[in-house]
């Protein structure tokens, strides 16, 4: 089902909902992009949408914001620039490292992480009573190298993903089921570059978001998202041997969410979010990077 047929369900104009836009610039959850066009019950042949979103935990913050483009009611454009503060525990012993010899000398007084993402989204089908809708699509990373390259990782690199997206009547409402097959070897979304050392390859991952209609422009759910835990295995270990610290841990955890979305009109969306992102690069090994929730805010503007 289209986002028209949705919002023809819902009993409202087509062009009455929204669609947010999540952390990597396609219109989604905030951790899933679905097989939904962010605008594509406009009338326009393109539609642009801006969008900004704020994530933080007790050790790190991340802001993501760009650009949406929906092309008719059949493909996104999009580009993203996210950045992620790094704890000053971390930044210290990155420092440390340098001074040791551990760790390359550009990764001393690094407090941040730089992204740029760009990517688009392709609608293959609209979907059809019980058949949810699909997409492909594909997001190419550029990260500020000085870190991801220290890990063995690649600075640059692209994902590719698969969406499938249904809306169904329960309860007197609707529900949205999404699911998505990412073909990645990024590290926390591309932050940390892309693969490691001696793990190079592509791997397949999964996502999967729940929302239900509580109200015609009001979204309740949760949201799922599974990472190459293992990429930086490499690197844990060479640290953990050259710190002394076996408490080291850069295995990436899944991320969940829970969340609410507001659409009362096509311009704007709002989302907020309760985050859990488990470990998040734990150096060193007695710090409290190993337990990360938070929150998130998203909103989205469309012209």
């Amino acid at each position: 089902m289209s986002i028209t047929l949705l919002a023809a369900a819902l009993a409202v104009s087509p062009a009455a909902l929204a669609l947010p836009i999540m952390i990597e610039g396609a219109g989604g959850g905030g951790l899933n992009p679905w097989a939904l066009i962010a605008n594509g019950s406009s009338k326009k042949a393109v539609t642009p949408a801006v969008f900004g979103t704020f994530g933080t935990t007790p050790n790190y913050d991340v802001f993501s914001a760009g650009i949406n483009l929906s092309i008719s009611k059949y493909a996104e454009v999009y580009y993203a620039h996210q950045s992620m503060g790094l704890p000053q525990s971390l930044t210290s012993t990155l420092n440390a490292g340098v001074g040791s010899g551990i760790l390359p000398a550009d990764v001393a007084n690094e407090n941040s992480i730089e992204q740029d993402i760009v990517g688009g989204k392709l609608q293959v089908y609209g979907g059809n009573g019980v058949i949810p809708a699909l997409a492909v699509g594909m997001n190419y990373h550029m990260t500020s190298a000085p870190i991801p390259l220290a890990l063995g990782a690649h600075a640059n690199g692209a994902d590719f993903y698969v969406a499938g997206t249904g809306v169904y009547p329960l309860l007197g409402s609707h529900i949205i089921l999404n699911a998505d097959i990412y073909v990645t070897r990024s590290n926390y979304l591309g932050l940390l570059g892309q693969g490691g050392a001696g793990y190079r390859s592509y791997t397949a991952q999964g996502g999967a978001s729940v929302g239900y209609f509580v109200k015609k422009d009001v979204v309740v759910g949760a949201e799922w998202r599974s990472f190459p835990g293992d990429n930086l295995f490499g690197a844990q270990t060479y640290l953990q041997t050259a710190l002394h610290n076996p408490g080291v841990n850069l295995k990436q955890s899944d991320w969940y969410d829970g969340f609410i979305a507001y659409m009362p009109n096509p311009q704007f969306s709002v989302v907020a979010a309760i985050l859990d992102l488990g470990n998040m690069v734990n150096i060193p090994g007695s710090s409290v990077n190993s337990n990360q929730t938070g929150f998130y805010l998203s909103t989205t503007a469309a012209f």
